[in-house]
């Protein structure tokens, strides 16, 4: 058109072509991608931290300005900070149980270990009426994670 050779715009070759819209294909979404790598990170480890910086100099200077009139970090200690309280009575937690747990409707990151002092199972969980599950997690969340547990059982 006429508009196109005034402005010079010229769209044909320098990008591709947009996909119709649908499910995403293997060239969208990419398991050894960085960016796919660093969702999955952010996702699994909701605490963690990113620190990006375009070179190992400007690595060097926000490192330096973090420091800035702290002491030298204690590996001993921040690995403690960092550990999840362990029952040693039990020899350590049912990882796969806690992982189910964490990802009922209702549960969150901040009342998991709340819940997993109340309960010894998650069948005991299951078991509880509407009025124990509210007494271990609320009004809100009790009853978002009982409708969820007993859907379809009546």
């Amino acid at each position: 058109t006429l508009l196109d050779a005034k402005s010079g715009a010229k769209l044909v070759g320098k990008y591709p072509a947009k996909k119709p819209g649908g499910p995403p294909d293997s060239d969208t979404i990419e398991n050894t991608s960085v960016q796919s790598k660093l969702v999955l990170l952010t996702l699994t480890f909701p605490r963690l931290r990113i620190i990006w910086s375009s070179s190992p100099y400007a690595t060097a200077e926000i490192f330096a300005d973090l420091k800035n009139k702290n002491t030298q970090p204690d590996p001993v200690k921040a690995a403690i900070i960092g550990a999840e309280d362990v029952d040693l009575q039990s020899g350590g937690v049912n990882v796969m149980g806690e992982e189910l747990l964490r990802s009922l409707p209702g549960i969150t990151s901040m009342n998991f270990r709340h819940v997993m002092s109340m309960v010894s199972s998650i069948r005991e969980l299951c078991d509880l009426d509407l009025a124990g599950v509210q007494a271990i997690l609320g009004v809100e969340a009790g009853r978002t994670l009982h409708t969820f547990l007993h859907r379809g059982s009546k």
